[in-house]
Parts: C-alpha cells; sequence; structure tokens
C-alpha cells in the first residue's frame, strides 16, 4: 500500500483440535500514524476452499469495513477496532470446528531457496519478531490492546508475531525439513 507503514503481522497457528489453520491480524498505518488498513481473517484451505481459504474475516480499508463469511462479503458498520477484535474473536469462536485431519508434510515439501522466497517481505523485515505458544485468547488481547491504543490515536511499535497454539507445532516447525 503506497503512503502506509504496516506496523502488526500477526498469525496464530491454530492446533488441530481447534479446527486448524491460521488467524491473520495485518495492520498499516498512514503517515500520521491513522490506520490505514485493518485485516482480521480465519484462513483454513480444509475448511474452505474458496476465497484463498478465508473461512471468516474483516477488512477495512480507508473507512470502509467489509465482512466475509465463507465466500460471502457484506459492508458493515462499527464504532472502534476493540469492537471489530471483540466481534471476531466471538464469531470465530462460534464456528463449527473440524477434526484432525491426516497429517500432510505442507512446508516440509519446499526446499530452503522457496522458504527464504516466501518469507522476503520488505513489510516486516524491520519489524520486531515474536515467537511463542499460547491460545487464541492470548491472540485477541494483544489485538484488543493493539485495537485500543490505535483507537486512541497512540503508537505502537511495529512488530510481527506468531503464536502457536500446541507446543508440537512450534517443534515440529523448528525441525529440520
Amino acid at each position: 500500500m503506497t503512503g502506509t507503514t504496516k506496523m502488526a503481522d500477526d498469525i496464530y497457528m491454530v492446533p488441530w483440535e481447534q479446527g486448524n489453520g491460521q488467524i491473520r491480524r495485518e495492520v498499516w498505518v498512514d503517515k500520521e500514524g491513522k490506520v490505514a488498513r485493518y485485516y482480521l481473517a480465519y484462513l483454513n484451505q480444509d475448511a474452505f476452499k474458496g476465497d484463498e481459504g478465508m473461512v471468516l474475516g474483516y477488512e477495512y480499508n480507508n473507512g470502509n469495513l467489509t465482512s466475509h463469511l465463507m465466500g460471502s462479503e457484506k459492508a458493515i458498520e462499527f464504532s472502534s477496532l476493540v469492537e471489530l477484535e471483540e466481534q471476531f474473536d466471538k464469531e470465530w469462536n462460534n464456528i463449527p470446528k473440524q477434526g484432525v485431519p491426516a497429517i500432510s508434510q505442507g512446508a516440509a515439501d519446499l526446499n530452503e531457496n522457496e522458504v527464504d522466497v516466501i518469507d522476503d517481505f520488505i513489510e516486516t523485515k524491520m519489524m520486531k519478531l515474536t515467537i511463542t505458544k499460547g491460545s487464541s485468547a492470548d491472540f485477541f488481547r494483544r489485538g484488543k490492546e493493539l485495537a485500543g491504543k490505535l483507537d486512541r490515536g497512540e503508537a505502537a511499535e511495529p512488530e510481527k508475531v506468531v503464536i502457536f497454539g500446541n507446543r508440537q507445532d512450534l517443534c515440529y516447525s523448528l525441525l529440520t525439513k
């Protein structure tokens, strides 16, 4: 996005027993520090093949908010980013989740050069990186704190946060492929 800076890029890796997939939060601010784009999405290709796997999502872009639910989208009203986070949290928790599918190799099939290309995003290079184990509640708690700061017009430090919902998923991702 021209004239904007990405200041948050958060990922919650949803454990298999909670439905698999990932929840993403991306936030861009303009030169004055105002939110230009705010993106929340639950992505799971196993649950929904269309719309790049977006099962549920909210996308705020320069004053307009669009809600996504398994391929359908509609414009909606909202009063604050905290409200948006709370609504998304509630809706995600009410989506029926699938059971544990057969294990697949996924990223293990990529060679090292492909991983470097995928991870070479200029917009996140200078961000603080935090990788941890936690829950969806931790993901949404961070989102509500961040949204509160942004709603009040306060500056936030650019950060990329990756939260693994299951210790085994974190350990598996660190294994040599």
